[in-house]
């Protein structure tokens, strides 16, 4: 088998594992993921993960980085970019009364990336968007009606699937663009169950939230070079404020056995039942700016920052239990690398990282607006004598507070990365 059927059954394999496992994943199990659109999920590969999440004002000619389409010019013309991840997880979720503790591991993402001429890139990828998952559970003691199991779960993601394109017009100015499809289900379903009446039905409300459309985001990068090999880059990016097509599905139904196979209740009385197109600005994707800036010493040192806001306290959601303020976040990271060109100190090579980013999410509640804060690091391991590398992360952090009737997160997160990297499009010689 050649080096490009090689290549294409490893982008084909990767792109059936990845939609087929879409549905049954959870990316995390927040009770903060039961509203709006759910948990949205950072953008960036192996190499911004270790930098605080950054990736507005990178460029790289070794890593692909969605995160600014303009980037995808700073591939040479001879490569060929295959990038895959994996993201590990620990979620400690604790109250003022209750704690538990939840873990699990997903198979992220995968994109490709290449030249198409000398004046642009091209690139593909798939990635979850935002995803729910959460289960809890209370008694409430009630003195009519005894003991009742109030319930809550949720279930489902949306996912991101896109094309980027990115233009050099000028040497220092680069342009890019994604063209996305965005489609998924979220479930959330909530149950009263009467512990101390013999033969009495549960009661139970399931709402289901479809959605699928298409969407575009916008990046530039403008590169200022200085003396000695060192460069400045201003990164931004923007998308429109863009409506989006679906519907919500909403059952109210009791029963005597629970949820099985996506029904609320098996042989269940349905009380009410009623299917709503999205209305005039309702599961909108807001419009969206970011901002960033970097500094570069070629091959030596990469220090990012940057901040982001999307303006959700305009979308009005469909689920009326979501209340929601502006989405901002602040990051920044640095990368390292004591020398790339020694060939006997292995360690004098790997690309060293560390960030930290703070973030105030898009969901209020009991009138406080959730706040996310963490650091993370890692490091890029190259193989020799090639662009293909491993990058290893780590990011710690907490989100939410137990003030207020709240849950306070301490989320512990691990990504693996393989950039995998071909001489694609380089003629071959021979004697």
């Amino acid at each position: 088998m050649d080096r490009i059927n090689k290549v294409l059954l490893i982008i084909l394999t990767s792109i059936l594992f990845t939609v087929s496992n879409t549905w049954s994943q959870k990316y995390t199990y927040s009770p903060y993921s039961r509203y709006g659109v759910g948990e949205i999920e950072n953008r960036g590969y192996g190499r911004g993960t270790g930098m605080g999440g950054t990736g507005i004002a990178l460029r790289s000619n070794e890593h692909l980085n969605d995160y600014n389409p303009a980037s995808y010019t700073a591939i040479d013309s001879s490569s060929f970019f295959f990038e895959a991840g994996l993201r590990g997880f620990y979620q400690s979720l604790s109250s003022t009364d209750a704690k538990a503790n939840f873990s699990d591991i997903n198979f992220e993402y995968f994109a490709i990336g290449f030249r198409v001429a000398r004046w642009g890139a091209a690139t593909i990828g798939i990635r979850p968007q935002s995803g729910t998952g959460y289960k809890f559970s209370t008694i409430i003691h009630d003195d009519l009606l005894g003991d009742t199991n109030q319930s809550a779960t949720g279930t489902g993601s949306i996912t991101r699937a896109y094309m980027g394109l990115a233009v050099q017009p000028w040497k220092f100015l680069s342009l890019g663009l994604h063209f996305s499809y965005m489609w998924g289900n979220l479930t959330n379903i909530n149950e009263i169950e009467y512990l101390n009446v013999s033969n009495a039905l549960s009661y139970g409300r399931r709402q289901n939230t479809h959605v699928n459309d298409v969407f575009f985001d916008f990046g530039l990068q403008a590169t200022l070079p200085l003396k000695e090999n060192s460069s400045l880059i201003f990164g931004a990016t923007f998308s429109p404020k863009t409506p989006l097509n679906g519907y919500v599905e909403e059952l109210i139904a009791r029963g005597t056995t629970t949820e099985i196979e996506g029904e609320l209740y098996v042989d269940s009385d349905t009380l009410t039942y009623n299917k709503r197109e999205f209305s005039d600005n309702a599961l909108t994707l807001p419009f969206y700016y970011g901002i960033g800036l970097s500094y570069n010493i070629k091959n030596k040192l990469t220090v990012s920052a940057e901040i982001t806001n999307s303006a959700w306290s305009d979308i009005t959601s469909p689920d009326p239990y979501t209340k929601t303020s502006n989405r901002s976040r602040i990051g920044a990271g640095v990368e390292f690398i004591p020398n790339d060109r020694n060939p006997k100190t292995y360690l004098s090579r790997i690309r060293y990282r560390m960030g930290a980013h703070y973030l105030k999410d898009y969901i209020v509640l009991n009138n406080y607006q959730l706040k996310d804060f963490g650091i993370s690091f890692g490091g890029g391991f190259p193989l020799k004598r090639s662009k293909t590398s491993v990058n290893l992360s780590f990011e710690i952090g907490q989100r939410g507070t137990t003030d207020y009737g709240l849950v306070k997160e301490n989320y512990y997160r691990i990504y693996l990365n393989l950039t995998l990297h071909e001489f694609w499009f380089m003629k071959q010689k021979f004697d």
